[in-house]
């Protein structure tokens, strides 16, 4: 069995123009999440309305050509999770057969993940999977590898979850990546599917990403990949 390497490859999408005039950002862009999908030659999207109120449907099917489309699950800390909350995704994945999991955004979030009984995970991903539904979570490098307890007690948390994209927030860390990622695939995250994120953007810096920086990760991600 081969692979082309652009089919692993996940786009991160927002609602067109969540992002103009914000972070630092002073440019402009029209670009929907499918147009970008369309732009880079990707098959697969996260997708995370930032709040935002948007056409669900309408976005589903635009993305009907995808091979995969997984849409954020809000976390409710005060609340906690109940697999319920799922139901409307269900829903929409009988209709769109490529919608194929959830995805909890910022999960750590200075540590409020520690609010949410590590059980109502396991339910949460059961109740996806009667459903062919599986449960992503995003992770960042700058909230772990720094106490081996907190990262066991992390390590429980992530445990439920059938896989996990690893970030970089601030670019100027992006040489601690091979040993951040050492952690995560060793320690955090070993039977877990593993994304690695590349910004486009250093939203952490509030500015532009360099071309020096981006072009390092891509080479890094090719031969992890690979």
């Amino acid at each position: 069995f081969k692979m082309k390497l652009c089919e692993t490859f996940w786009q991160w999408g927002h609602p067109e123009g969540c992002f103009n005039t914000e972070h630092g950002n002073a440019r402009v862009s029209r670009m929907t999440p499918m147009e970008g999908c369309l732009y880079l030659g990707v098959q697969k999207t996260f997708m995370v309305p930032m709040e935002l109120q948007v056409d669900r449907r309408q976005y589903n099917k635009s993305f009907v050509s995808l091979r995969d489309v997984v849409w954020e699950f809000t976390i409710d800390y005060e609340n906690g999770i109940r697999p319920e909350q799922a139901d409307p995704l269900i829903t929409e994945a009988r209709e769109f057969p490529n919608i194929s999991g959830v995805v909890l955004d910022d999960f750590v979030n200075k540590d409020r993940y520690l609010s949410i009984p590590v059980e109502s995970l396991w339910a949460l991903r059961e109740y996806l999977h009667q459903h062919a539904l599986q449960m992503w979570m995003v992770l960042y490098t700058h909230e772990f590898g720094f106490d081996p307890d907190k990262d066991l007690e992390l390590k429980k948390y992530i445990a439920p979850f059938d896989g996990i994209t690893m970030w970089n927030w601030r670019e100027e860390n992006y040489l601690q990546i091979p040993e951040k990622f050492q952690i995560f695939e060793n320690l955090l995250a070993p039977h877990q599917k593993r994304l690695i994120g590349c910004y486009l953007y250093n939203f952490g810096q509030r500015r532009p990403s360099t071309g020096e920086a981006v072009t390092w990760q891509l080479d890094l991600y090719r031969e992890l990949i690979l």
